[in-house]
């Protein structure tokens, strides 16, 4: 794979990481600050419930992608059993590559399709339209169509069929971690 685009695509698992981080952070402080608010003021704020459905719908199609990226996604390991025929391999990998990019596809399609309705009404706590909870799917499934084109790629070039060809650099974890866990 070309260096440049390698470079492209860990910027943007870089970024989508940093995102689920970011919305988990959203999704802690709307739900303490609720239970603080209810339990202590005794005065519930309108805007939690919003703020934690809005960051847990991007938490989980941005997490979705990056699980898609290190392929990690729902295939039946079937090569596992026969590692000597890589047309094997291949074929599966090819097969279940273009149904996971099909449903993406479709997640796309019908998330666009879809925003103009979500775009004309409101949040009420937070006044902002629900489109910027239906954009989460689209965006979402288009970053991990990306990421399962790459994942595809380095399944298919990859010759060594016990050597794991993805990408499982992951924010917060030393190179050392990665190195015993490949180890046990």
């Amino acid at each position: 794979m070309p260096r440049l685009i390698e470079k492209i695509m860990g910027t943007l698992d870089t970024i989508v990481q940093w995102l689920c981080v970011a919305f988990l952070a959203l999704i802690t402080i709307a739900v303490t600050w609720q239970v603080i608010s209810r339990y202590v003021t005794r005065d519930s704020a309108s805007w939690t419930t919003e703020v934690a459905a809005l960051s847990f719908v991007w938490l989980s199609m941005l997490a979705i992608s990056l699980g898609v990226r290190q392929g990690r996604h729902m295939v039946l390991d079937i090569w596992e059993y026969a590692p000597q025929h890589r047309w094997l391999r291949v074929t599966v990998t090819t097969v279940a590559s273009a149904l996971v990019l099909f449903t993406l596809g479709v997640l796309v399609f019908y998330g666009i399709d879809a925003l103009p309705s979500a775009l004309r009404r409101n949040m009420p706590g937070i006044d902002l339209p629900f489109g910027y909870i239906s954009l989460a799917v689209p965006v979402g499934a288009a970053i991990s169509a990306l990421f399962a084109i790459e994942a595809w790629w380095r399944l298919v070039r990859n010759p060594d069929p016990d050597h794991d060809p993805l990408p499982s650099k992951v924010l917060f974890q030393s190179d050392e971690d990665v190195l015993v866990k490949g180890e046990v």
